[in-house]
């Protein structure tokens, strides 16, 4: 691809310091014809295969498609349209392939198509990368902008993009923990978490939804009793995937309670044939704290008495006025009360 024809118009240079190198961008607005979409970017990458027919115009018009399907490039357009412009310029290379900013590029497209006429969205306001930056200095830069920096990605692409740092640029987990001010566990949840959803989850249920369920999976290697089931059960990995693809699971924070479900027996199998309520239903015939908020109450407060602090028994042994002892007293009484309901016998 040839190398983008800047205007007459004065450049702009900044310099920005890129893996302790100083870099120059040039600050520029480019012909909206000069800038193509990255096929590669971690919006569409991890979601999208580019096929071998897929090149030129035919590929462009298929990623813009793809990217303005997705809601928050709508909304982007709407704050774009409002604003008349960008408040952050999209950063190209040499030849005009988007490094960042592809959705404002897809919106200043979908603007110039709606107002052919207006002469604003002929142009793009772009820096322009040096020619000999490489692929993983690209791959840094990103990552603090969208991973460390305050223009964050889905927890989805930014996954991906540690995965990428890690996988692609060898870039060991301590490298990137420190440069993504994340720790060491953080990374390595991240790298497996988006390793299994991209390989098990997506190949078997793609679609521009599932790069949403990806808290699912960020849950499940947050919990080492799950990762040992993984680890210990043939097809586990796959049995997970069914039950988000299925829509057996459809919360990510239902996995938080899959420790106990794996536990039991009759609870798996309600979750694998009905789904997450039926396993709960299943556990709180056994285990009532599940599903009601007064047993969860009871044991914490249960917990809560064989842990009391000294000082707060001395409350009541010392007290001046009854006010102390009542609250004990009344406890006794609404506990002996409820055991007396529930017709238990000592």
């Amino acid at each position: 691809m040839n190398s983008i024809e800047h205007n007459p118009a004065p450049l702009v240079v900044d310099e920005i310091t890129l893996d302790g190198k100083r870099v120059q961008v040039q600050s520029i607005d480019l012909p909206l014809d000069q800038v193509t979409l990255d096929p590669y970017n971690p919006r569409i990458a991890n979601t999208f295969s580019v096929g071998t027919s897929d090149l030129g115009s035919e590929l462009q018009l298929k990623l813009e498609a793809l990217l303005w399907d997705d809601s928050d490039v709508r909304d982007l357009y709407r704050q774009v349209l409002i604003n008349h412009g960008l408040i952050e310029r999209i950063i190209v290379r040499q030849d005009g392939r988007v490094v960042e900013g592809n959705c404002r590029t897809v919106v200043y497209r979908k603007l110039r198509e709606n107002q052919p006429l207006e002469a604003r969205w002929q142009q793009i306001p772009a820096r322009v990368l040096p020619a000999d930056i490489g692929e993983r200095d690209v791959a840094i830069l990103l990552g603090e902008m969208h991973v460390a920096g305050k223009n964050t990605w889905t927890p989805f692409e930014k996954a991906g993009h540690v995965y990428k740092m890690h996988n692609e640029f060898a870039l060991v987990q301590d490298e990137i923990a420190l440069r993504l001010r994340m720790s060491k566990s953080k990374v390595n949840q991240l790298v497996r978490a988006f390793d299994m959803m991209k390989t098990k989850y997506i190949t078997k249920y793609p679609g521009p939804a599932s790069s949403r369920k990806f808290s699912y999976f960020e849950e499940l290697f947050k919990k080492p009793p799950l990762r040992e089931w993984m680890s210990a059960t043939p097809g586990a990995e796959e049995l997970f995937v069914d039950w988000i693809g299925t829509g057996k699971l459809d919360q990510g924070v239902q996995v938080r309670d899959l420790p106990a479900i794996i536990e039991d027996p009759d609870a798996l199998a309600a979750l694998s044939s009905e789904g997450f309520l039926a396993a709960q239903k299943v556990l709180a015939e056994d285990n009532p704290v599940l599903t009601s908020k007064l047993f969860r109450r009871m044991v914490e407060m249960t917990e809560a008495l064989l842990k009391a602090q000294m000082d707060d028994v001395q409350r009541v042994r010392k007290a001046k006025g009854p006010k102390a002892k009542r609250i004990v007293l009344e406890l006794q009484e609404s506990l002996e009360h409820f055991v007396e309901l529930c017709g238990i016998e000592n």
